[in-house]
């Protein structure tokens, strides 16, 4: 059966004509209500299937289920590759889908199918090994799926777990460091403090030596000097008078 067949088994589309217009939703039964959330997402990001994005989104919940058609196409591609020869599940879900729109209940809608397809040469049992053959495949391609998301966890999330681990690491003996320069600051300050008090009292104590020298000095350099001066003022008097008697 062609891809095309095969994709319209599981897959209806519906809306306008214009295929941007077109909303898809898998196939419901004759009573089954349209649930919500059962709407095939068009993905817009990479073809991978695990591929996750750079930005953190600001609701840091995981997304509620949707159904993908990158993920939907991808498993009906899966089974497109392995469809088995002969008139098997994929016919009778052909016939299936074919009398949808009859006047009849699920139960002889599923045995009209069934018989019409048996006049093609199948059978029951062919139907049922073909199917279990096709969930067989769908099973291997969830294990290969959930290898890639173990495989992407294990490079994103946890390589980055580990990352933000060695930062917390680098992070403690940053600040350890730095309460080490604050306790060597703190002490250099001290010690700035007490130099600097110390060089204080000893400038006090300089300028006070100074001080108490000059006052010493200009105590006995004063003395002198009036020595000096009275001596001059008392025997200059006394020389004139001499030398006037000598003049006689």
């Amino acid at each position: 059966m062609k891809w095309k067949n095969i994709k319209s088994l599981f897959v209806v589309e519906e809306g306008g004509k214009d295929k941007d217009d077109q909303k898809i939703a898998p196939p419901k039964t004759k009573d089954q209500p349209e649930e919500e959330g059962n709407s095939i997402v068009k993905s817009t990001t990479s073809n991978d299937l695990v591929e996750t994005s750079d930005t953190v989104p600001q609701n840091m919940t995981a997304e509620k289920g949707q159904i993908k058609e990158q993920f939907v196409e991808h498993l009906l591609k899966a089974i497109e590759t392995n469809n088995m020869d002969g008139i098997d599940y994929l016919e009778f879900k052909n016939t299936l889908q074919s009398f949808k729109k009859m006047p009849m209940d699920e139960s002889l809608r599923f045995q009209s199918a069934l018989t019409a397809v048996k006049t093609m040469g199948a059978s029951e049992s062919k139907i049922f090994e073909s199917a279990e053959f096709y969930l067989g495949i769908l099973a291997k391609e969830e294990a290969s799926f959930k290898k890639a998301v173990e495989r992407g966890k294990k490079q994103k999330v946890e390589g980055e777990l580990q990352r933000i681990e060695n930062l917390k690491t680098a992070r403690a003996d940053k600040l350890k460091k730095i309460e080490e320069l604050k306790a060597e600051i703190e002490k250099i300050t001290k010690e700035i403090n007490g130099s600097s008090e110390k060089v204080m009292a000893d400038q006090v104590k300089i300028d006070s030596k100074r001080n108490h020298f000059y006052a010493s000095y200009e105590f006995v350099v004063n003395q002198i000097k009036n020595d000096i001066a009275q001596l001059k003022q008392y025997t200059q008097p006394t020389t004139n008078n001499d030398n006037d008697n000598d003049k006689k």
